[in-house]
């Protein structure tokens, strides 16, 4: 099983953090104590991703180890970290 330390920046510009990004700063009360010990999450002022033409990829975004990820909410942060656990 992975036990590397998995890299998170949170998207905080004004756009993800009116919609999501915000909730997502309160990663402690919801993640479980174990991601937390291998995960290092910080809030970033802007990825630049809010820019683009497809209206799929909508704010907040997260990038997790280097790999953005567009509509992210906290259910699908605590997916997304499982995956990378076990990447």
């Amino acid at each position: 099983m992975g036990q590397h330390n998995i890299m998170v920046k949170i998207c905080v510009g004004t756009a993800c953090f009116v919609q999501g990004g915000a909730d997502l700063l309160l990663y402690e009360d919801f993640l479980d104590p174990s991601l937390l010990r291998i995960c290092t999450i910080e809030g970033t002022s802007c990825l630049h991703c809010c820019k683009t033409d497809d209206q799929q990829l909508r704010a907040p975004f997260v990038e997790i180890n280097g790999v953005v990820h567009a509509n992210v909410t906290p259910k699908r942060l605590i997916e997304l970290l499982r995956e990378a656990q076990h990447a």
